[in-house]
């Protein structure tokens, strides 16, 4: 699995490679970045599911979970396509969207590996509410990266300008109906793409 992993992210890559060498500028350098922290939460889940003691277990769910909301959060660089003089269209459009479903695959393959570790510590309805919960806590993630400009590590670099406004968003949440439509739009969406895969899954191993 990480084989052809590495080949569809080193395939975006080389997109991005391509457009600087055509271009001469390095526009949308931040793809390379947003890959590269959308690997670490798949990163983090092997860990967790590769480790045997407790503790360090829940260190890497840790680690997953201030990091998770990277990894979707490159469909939100949908936000830089705009047509350019010096290069065709179609060829940004592509370039972003190889980027946002590596940063889908990413995340939701993670997501699936912590899943089955919460089997193995809770029961099967405790671990559906959790899900939920983490559906939530990504899209306020999103939220807070591309609205707030937040980044996972300012949770040490900046934690009171970043506590501040998380408190305020929970606080008072009837004044930031944006904050919260968008958080719910995000969870729902990748809710609906997580079931949709786990069903293709079963389907797959029934038919075989």
């Amino acid at each position: 699995m990480k084989r052809i992993l590495f080949f569809s992210v080193g395939f975006t890559i080389a997109l991005y490679a391509v457009r600087v060498l055509y271009t001469g500028n390095f526009l949308f350098l931040f793809i390379p970045w947003n890959l590269f922290l959308a690997w670490l939460p798949f990163s983090f889940s092997l860990k967790m599911k590769n480790e045997t003691a407790n503790a360090i277990k829940a260190f890497w769910f840790a680690c997953w979970l201030l990091f998770f909301p990277n990894a979707p959060y490159l469909i939100t660089d949908f936000v830089h396509l705009e047509h350019r003089p010096n290069l065709p269209f179609y060829f940004d459009l592509i370039m972003l969207f190889s980027a946002a479903w590596n940063g889908l695959l990413l995340g939701l393959l993670s997501l699936q590996t912590v899943e089955h570790e919460l089997k193995q510590f809770f029961n099967v309805w405790k671990v559906k509410t959790m899900m939920l919960c983490l559906f939530v806590l990504c899209g306020f993630g999103i939220y807070l990266g591309r609205f707030d400009r937040f980044n996972s590590w300012h949770i040490i670099t900046q934690p009171l300008d970043l506590f501040g406004s998380i408190f305020t968003y929970i606080f008072q949440p009837t004044q930031h109906f944006h904050t919260w439509a968008v958080t719910l739009l995000f969870a729902a969406v990748l809710w609906f793409m997580y079931e949709t895969l786990r069903q293709f899954q079963i389907i797959s191993k029934s038919s075989n």
